[in-house]
């Protein structure tokens, strides 16, 4: 049996602007991602040689399974499949959901590079970005596998490395939804963008979800009040997650050992430790 484990890394927004809306709904972006070396852990096992094409999925509980990001990737790339071949994809899920980390995106973006060589797609990175795009905004930066600022609807990506050696990840017992977001009547959609010589500038780090999340979401408040007063706490995406950068181990060490007296934690690096 063929079986290969790959991370599905997790990603951080230092920083998100929104700096317009389209007509069709979608929100005009400016944020940095931020990879990371952790994530979730996606085992492929191939269970049949001349199939369908199909995918089973464990890892998943209360997800309807046409509406796994996994699931819309695999039927994205099967009109290109030369290659039959079925395939079980077991998920440890690391990333919680509704955290603002993108883990299902980043799901997404691993099984469209997987199933593009298994299958024999040949499709190159350009159209894999194509397929990632309509997947989710979120989804072409992990096809990437790079950090990035990104622009547009996020599917505008300059790779960028960011002077983040080490983060600590501060869950707050909660979960949110970006769409719900969004929509939220306070939030401010027509932000100018930043000169992008000023995004490594931690001054510039400014979330626009912040204000909302806080006065909305009293788990994230309650965790960004204890800690905010010794670290300097910001939001990923929409939230729920908080993060803290640290230049050095000790200090992130440190803060680590404080901040789990108050909530979950997880202290990572970027995926590209050479940032």
């Amino acid at each position: 049996m063929v079986t290969k484990k790959i991370l599905s890394p997790a990603k951080i927004n230092l920083m998100l602007r929104i700096v317009g809306q389209k007509s069709d709904g979608y929100h005009l972006l400016q944020t940095c991602f931020q990879l990371l070396d952790w994530g979730d852990a996606m085992t492929f096992k191939k269970v049949k040689v001349d199939g369908d094409n199909d995918l089973r999925i464990s890892g998943f509980e209360g997800l309807n399974v046409e509406d796994n990001l996994i699931q819309k990737a695999a039927k994205a790339l099967k009109p290109w499949a030369q290659n039959q071949s079925d395939w079980l994809v077991e998920v440890e899920k690391n990333i919680p959901l509704g955290a603002g980390l993108g883990g299902g995106s980043s799901d997404a973006a691993t099984t469209l590079k997987f199933l593009n060589d298994a299958w024999h797609c040949q499709l190159s990175e350009e159209s894999l970005l194509e397929l990632a795009s309509q997947l989710g905004a979120d989804v072409p930066v992990f096809v990437k596998g790079k950090s990035a600022l990104a622009e547009g609807i996020g599917d505008q990506l300059t790779p960028t490395k960011f002077n983040t050696p080490f983060i600590l990840l501060l869950f707050p017992d909660c979960h949110i939804s970006t769409a719900e977001l969004f929509n939220a009547s306070g939030l401010n959609r027509n932000q100018t963008p930043i000169k992008p010589e000023y995004l490594q500038m931690k001054s510039f780090w400014i979330n626009d979800f912040m204000t909302v999340v806080l006065k909305e979401f009293p788990q994230v408040k309650n965790v960004y009040d204890c800690l905010s007063t010794t670290m300097d706490v910001r939001l990923s995406g929409s939230g729920a997650t908080l993060f803290a950068v640290f230049d050095d181990f000790l200090q992130a060490q440190k803060s680590y050992e404080l901040a789990a007296n108050i909530c979950e934690v997880q202290l990572v690096q970027p995926l590209d430790k050479a940032s």
